[in-house]
């Protein structure tokens, strides 16, 4: 595979040639630092969900061999896999599982919106995530972060923004993983002023094809976001290590019933 790609868009490769605004950017850099911290060179790499083009090419730039599962419709899965050579591209298998044999891959990026607040269905999704991945593999993974009396949230009456799936506590987020994944920390970013650009764009409509003031807007938003560096982020990308699956059950004592004990420990970075 050419890591040396260009990242110019297809003109007939739809939607995903459009230029990335700042949230998708942001999300882009999140990954790539992470990515960067676990030397990937000669690993097998998994990213699945992005539907920019641009994102996927990037990934590839950090090294390892790489290959992307698409959820996106026939035209815009074509396109992605014109951009990245049709081996590197494959749908997503029915009910939503995972096209590959076990623990294939050392490294597997879920984009934001993969996880879809439905518990059921977003355990098992990160139950497969760790049957394709080998041990120890490296789960990163990216979603809306719920922060009480966030102002952006209180100021949209806590509407989310289309197409990113579930949202979730920091809690959350480690109970959704811990079955079988160690946590390691989070990279929270789109701070007040950039999430209420993000919300106003949703709200109106608006997109990066159909309006060029916004990459202004964003980059006066992301100035502005520079005074508030100790506030936290509306999306956070979280990532942890694979380790065996294991259920956490109740265990009666008696006539009450104890919960085991589990200790959240974080690398914040």
């Amino acid at each position: 595979m050419d890591q040396a790609q260009s990242i110019c868009g297809d003109p007939d490769a739809g939607a995903i040639t459009a230029p990335m605004q700042l949230p998708l950017r942001m999300e882009l850099d999140a990954v790539r630092r992470i990515l960067h911290a676990l030397h990937l060179n000669g690993r097998a790499c998994l990213d699945i969900g992005f539907r920019h083009q641009h994102v996927c090419q990037a990934l590839r730039q950090t090294g390892g061999y790489w290959t992307s599962v698409s959820a996106a419709d026939s035209r815009e899965q074509a396109g992605l896999a014109l951009a990245l050579g049709a081996e590197t591209v494959v749908p997503l298998g029915a009910n939503g599982t995972l096209p590959f044999e076990d623990k294939q891959f050392d490294v597997l990026v879920l984009a934001l919106g993969s996880l879809r607040g439905d518990s059921e269905a977003d355990v098992a999704l990160i139950r497969e995530c760790h049957r394709v991945l080998k041990a120890p593999g490296y789960l990163i993974l990216t979603v809306e972060f719920v922060r009480p009396f966030a102002l952006a949230d209180l100021f949209y009456h806590r509407r989310q923004v289309t197409g990113t799936g579930g949202r979730y506590s920091e809690t959350q987020l480690f109970e959704l993983l811990k079955p079988g994944f160690d946590w390691l920390g989070m990279r929270p970013f789109c701070r007040f002023w950039v999430q209420m650009v993000r919300q106003w764009a949703d709200q109106k409509g608006l997109s990066s094809s159909s309006e060029t003031r916004l990459a202004l807007y964003y980059w006066i938003a992301k100035q502005c976001d520079r005074l508030l560096f100790f506030s936290g982020g509306y999306v956070v990308t979280s990532y942890g290590r694979r380790k065996g699956w294991r259920v956490r059950q109740s265990i009666s004592s008696g006539d009450r019933t104890v919960m085991p004990g589990a200790v959240l420990q974080q690398r914040r970075s």
